[in-house]
């Protein structure tokens, strides 16, 4: 009796009579049959009084480990005659699923260990192979998934993050209310994006306002699905074109500028680093390259205004900054910057568009390390539909590390 019991709260074993433990190699194997009582025909459904017994078969399941030592149950079971339907089937077992060779306390234990270590470990720990922890983890993440509901989703954030030498990108979509990864797929296309935003639009989402950077395949296919919605474009990305078009600005101007202050290190350091953040001697070269270079001094003074063009108090009083800003990098006489005015000046609409909606990409940009770390535990993208489903729960599993 207690070994029945401690099969049944340690293992989830019910309905079976205990008949004896063995230990071998290291493994401790139960032995159990089936009660009579629990006995029923797969096909009809009749109850022991209508079955009679006409062979037997064993079958062995990894059960859950006891400190270093493997558990397994071993089922001596009957082949049953049902006196009702005449069929003849193998007696149903209780405690795993199908045809699968572990119990299911086992597969829950797997999908606790999985949130805190790699495939690898687990496998190790419960003594199953690598595909069958995968598989086990698989299921528990699809089926979660399959419940997910998205019909309060309001504001999204799209970004790429690069996953392999050679611009080989995944596109991921996050929920910014829940911090919860909605979808990603392999690639930055806007037409792998439509079938994911023609979902959302099935369901009726309230989709308010999407934050993503200016890559123009993200907004045809946002203004395709959604074209009432409001897209606005990430302060951090404007910044970085402004940074790329005073870095081009320096290369183009480098005959121009003494070849004893090109010698001096930390040049481009003090172009692209923000003003409050320069120390001594980089407001000294600052001072220098005002006397050497204008236009490239003016290209840095326009880099350090436009980063308060999210700081005003209203949307009228940076359209009022955005235009002037415009005019003044024109006419610094700086091609890169006179390529960057016009970019800003055409999608205007959607960098103001940030004072309606002030939403941004930083929490996906945040993500950045950690899919990096669920790249190595996953073992890269040789399973892709594995590594989504992760992706797709990294929130969750973060926030239970953290605490």
């Amino acid at each position: 009796m207690a070994t029945t019991s401690f099969l049944y709260h340690s293992m989830g074993v019910k309905g079976y009579r205990y008949l004896r433990c063995e230990y071998s190699g290291g493994v401790i194997s139960h032995h159990v049959r089936l009660r009579r009582q629990e006995r029923r025909c797969r096909g009809c459904g009749a109850r022991w009084h209508e079955i009679s017994l006409g062979g037997q078969f064993e079958r062995v399941f990894v059960g859950l480990p006891v400190g270093k030592r493997s558990q397994q149950i071993v089922l001596h079971g009957h082949i049953q005659l049902c006196h009702r339907c005449g069929k003849r089937l193998r007696e149903p077992i209780l405690f795993a699923e199908g045809g699968r060779r572990y119990i299911r306390a086992l597969a829950s234990f797997v999908i606790f260990l999985c949130r805190k270590a790699t495939i690898k470990d687990v496998s190790e720990i419960v003594g199953l192979g690598w595909d069958s922890v995968k598989e086990i983890n698989k299921g528990h993440l699809r089926r979660r998934l399959q419940k997910r509901s998205l019909r309060q989703v309001r504001h999204i954030a799209i970004d790429e993050f690069a996953i392999r030498k050679g611009y080989k990108y995944l596109t991921v979509v996050l929920d910014l209310d829940t911090s919860q990864v909605l979808w990603s797929a392999p690639g930055r296309s806007g037409e792998s994006l439509i079938p994911f935003l023609t979902r959302l639009k099935r369901c009726r989402v309230p989709l308010q306002a999407v934050a993503m950077d200016m890559w123009p395949a993200y907004t045809k296919a946002v203004q395709k699905v959604f074209p009432k919605v409001v897209i606005v474009y990430d302060p951090f990305h404007i910044i970085q074109l402004v940074n790329r078009a005073i870095d081009k600005a320096q290369r183009d101007l480098a005959s121009e500028i003494p070849k004893a202050i090109r010698r001096r290190r930390g040049l481009r350091f003090v172009l692209l680093r923000a003003g409050e953040n320069l120390h001594l001697e980089g407001q000294t070269l600052l001072e220098e390259l005002m006397e050497i270079n204008l236009p490239l001094y003016q290209a840095y003074l326009l880099k350090e205004q436009l980063r308060q063009l999210w700081d005003l108090n209203t949307w009228f009083a940076a359209a009022r900054f955005l235009i002037r800003w415009v005019k003044q990098a024109k006419a610094i006489g700086i091609t890169a910057f006179a390529q960057l005015a016009n970019t800003l000046r055409k999608h205007a609409s959607h960098i103001l568009a940030w004072y309606k909606h002030q939403i941004s990409t930083g929490p996906l940009e945040g993500l950045n390390n950690k899919i990096k770390t669920l790249k190595r535990q996953a073992y890269g993208f040789r399973d892709l539909e594995y590594f989504q489903l992760r992706l797709a729960f990294i929130h969750s599993m973060t926030s239970r590390n953290s605490g």
